[in-house]
């Protein structure tokens, strides 16, 4: 269990990234997120996995759209996260085209549930990861939510992937030891490896 000074630098150090991230102009968003994409696109980790499961950005994160569209150009299997209807739980939903996607719970972008397969969460080889923020061993803050941290353990091989904007980027966060760690993280300068 987390102690309560704990949770309180967490929702401080949440408060303080989104506010740096709602700062970024949308043309910054826009060129940023299609450095990234270069990056990722050319990354020969990427390029070997089969499978991938992207996130469905925000208008003020790392913007997937161009790497999504890579992966289905070159026939990898997709998936994107499907919310569940108990707040916390979500499934990999795959999905063929970004023009199948309609609009869901908190107004964010989501596979239709009623058209979509769901993936095996180990059968999934590469996991690309939102957060608020992460630090240079690969520890992960999210919004609170839980989404991922009950997702992540699921995924057992994957290669994970910390997907944010140098900003967001610090030495070190409150973890706590059952906190599934990123092994690679990506932000417009280049892609990381965590120690």
């Amino acid at each position: 269990m987390e102690s309560d000074d704990v949770k309180k630098e967490k929702q401080r150090l949440r408060c303080d990234m989104r506010n740096k991230r709602s700062n970024l102009s949308p043309a910054l968003v826009t060129e940023w997120s299609a450095q990234i994409a270069d990056y990722f696109c050319a990354w020969p980790i990427y390029r070997q996995c089969e499978s991938v499961m992207f996130y469905l950005a925000m208008k003020d994160e790392v913007q997937t759209d161009l790497m999504i569209k890579d992966a289905l150009w070159r026939g990898k299997q997709v998936c994107v996260p499907l919310l569940g209807e108990k707040y916390g739980e979500m499934e990999a939903a795959g999905i063929t085209s970004l023009d199948s996607l309609i609009v869901g719970k908190y107004g964010l972008k989501m596979p239709d549930p009623d058209r979509t397969k769901i993936i095996f969460p180990a059968s999934i080889q590469m996991v690309v990861v939102p957060g608020v923020a992460f630090d240079r061993e690969g520890n992960r803050l999210g919004l609170g939510a839980g989404y991922y941290d009950r997702f992540l353990p699921e995924t057992v091989d994957s290669v994970l992937v910390g997907m944010a904007w140098s900003c967001q980027l610090m030495d070190t966060l409150p973890h706590a030891e059952h906190d599934i760690r990123m092994q690679y993280l990506m932000c417009e300068n280049g892609l990381a490896f965590c120690n």
